[in-house]
């Protein structure tokens, strides 16, 4: 939660929980905020609370907490982000892609990488190793034979630890507290950043998450490559809350799910070239409502 961050003075905590227990709809309008949405904890305090009281607000103080965050923004946001390591190794990475936008590149051994929208990754070939250090976002790797005349490994490094390809088609996703890896072609071994974690080995047709010190059961999947290379986001049997935040890597702003509708399940494929016709879909197809309490802010609620 921002306001735990360690960055907000004691008058701003005494504001917030002061507003808090002012109501119970309060808590719930927080509550949806902080589980619904990580993207909030990119924004300085105040703005996350300017941002949370427009939950609520009535629709005459909406434009004025519109112009607070705009000034909030303006004043503060980007040397509130800059200060931060994370953000600054987001756009110092080698290569990296806008919000909405995707990218292939090739590298000097022949192997392409594709970033997803909101992605960020260094590359660090040297005499010994090939090596992707996978910052943010998902990327998705055809690796090539090396062309140097000895084997060098494919690795990339996430937070959580290191996935070696074994000659293959694979993707890795670098999520909060977690990495996801799905194998195309041949296989990879996982290595958690914890020494003592054992190693797995994944082979095509499955997918896993694992975090520094575990790896998770191991699913299976039928794709061919990942869904957003061609352009779709797809869903088999996906809790809508979950659907909601893949989407929100596609379109600006923010999406809110009410915990009611939450586990409505969601089946298809559906094109990311317009996020906002997803929406409009899924508001003529479900029992839910979509309301914009500000421009950039979407909250899908019970119809």
């Amino acid at each position: 939660m921002v306001l735990s961050s360690g960055n907000v003075c004691p008058d701003e905590t005494a504001q917030w929980q002061a507003w808090l227990a002012s109501h119970p709809d309060h808590r719930m309008a927080w509550a949806r905020v902080e589980f619904y949405t990580d993207k909030f904890k990119s924004l300085p305090p105040q703005a996350a609370f300017a941002a949370t009281e427009a939950l609520n607000a009535p629709d005459l103080n909406r434009r004025r907490l519109l112009l607070s965050m705009a000034l909030l923004g303006m004043a503060g946001l980007s040397s509130w982000q800059v200060s931060r390591g994370r953000y600054w190794q987001e756009w110092s990475a080698d290569q990296h892609t806008a919000l909405g936008e995707s990218k292939t590149i090739t590298l000097a051994d022949g192997s392409s990488v594709v970033l997803d929208s909101g992605s960020a990754v260094n590359v660090d070939f040297s005499v010994n190793l090939r090596r992707l250090q996978l910052v943010k976002g998902e990327i998705y790797i055809e690796t090539a034979a090396d062309t140097v005349g000895w084997k060098r490994p494919f690795v990339v490094d996430t937070l959580e630890g290191r996935v070696q390809a074994l000659g293959t088609r694979f993707s890795v996703g670098q999520y909060k507290n977690l990495t996801q890896v799905a194998v195309f072609q041949d296989g990879v071994e996982i290595q958690p950043a914890d020494a003592i974690s054992a190693k797995q080995t994944l082979v095509a047709g499955q997918q896993v998450q694992f975090a520094s010190s575990r790896i998770e059961s191991i699913h299976r999947h039928n794709q061919n490559k990942p869904a957003w290379t061609e352009g779709f986001i797809v869903a088999d049997d996906l809790p809508l809350s979950e659907f909601l935040l893949q989407l929100s890597r596609y379109r600006p702003g923010y999406i809110t799910c009410a915990p009611e509708i939450a586990d409505l399940r969601i089946i298809g494929s559906y094109p990311l070239k317009d996020t906002d016709r997803i929406l409009a879909f899924l508001e003529a197809n479900l029992p839910v409502k979509l309301s914009h309490p500000l421009p950039f802010w979407v909250k899908v609620l019970p119809r």
